[in-house]
């Protein structure tokens, strides 16, 4: 099934396009779990929070925009493997519990900012540049995973990422941020 088709039926409860997404994405959903998680969910973790994409999947079905799922399963897969490790480990004793700061907040406010610029950046990019970005950043994938799944030679993937990171650096500079390469000491 063609998966414009998918979203259709999936918007009117379908059950058997949602079984056909499962089939389709459950390995690549699988992947990015464990790639997100760096070996700290075990295979029955990886199931529980594969699981738990398909059903947000099934419960946000009506907001789905047509075009590709596959972008859209990465972020729900990424966001519950970080959910479940900020979970596993981010449990903090009250007395470590440190009160912010103005300038905390300041740099807070501005982390936000960034990240919503950087979100409008890479959305204003080529569907395939942008699902290369966030595939190798986000998903935690490799680049000659990313080639073969694409039908890309490494090297035009390679390519690809190269020119979209420059284009990230070149709107973030025109928006007012700076960039500084780190060096090494």
């Amino acid at each position: 099934m063609q998966e414009e088709m998918l979203i259709r039926q999936l918007k009117h409860q379908n059950e058997n396009a949602l079984r056909e997404i499962i089939r389709t994405y459950s390995a690549y959903i699988s992947t990015i779990i464990r790639n997100v998680g760096r070996g700290s969910f075990s295979e029955s973790d990886v199931e529980e929070l594969a699981a738990d994409v398909f059903v947000t999947l099934w419960q946000t079905a009506d907001k789905l925009k047509n075009g590709s799922l596959r972008p859209y399963l990465a972020v729900l897969a990424r966001n519950q493997a970080v959910d479940r490790l900020r979970r596993l480990h981010f449990t903090v004793p009250i007395d470590e519990i440190t009160l912010t700061s103005g300038d905390d907040i300041a740099e807070e406010t501005e982390q936000k900012l960034l990240s919503e610029t950087v979100r409008a950046v890479i959305g204003s990019m080529a569907a395939a540049d942008r699902e290369i970005l966030l595939r190798f950043y986000f998903c935690c994938e490799r680049l000659p995973q990313i080639a073969e799944s694409m039908q890309l030679t490494e090297s035009a993937a390679k390519t690809r990422l190269f020119r979209a990171r420059k284009k990230l650096l070149a709107e973030l500079k025109e928006r007012g941020y700076c960039y500084y390469e780190s060096q090494s000491v």
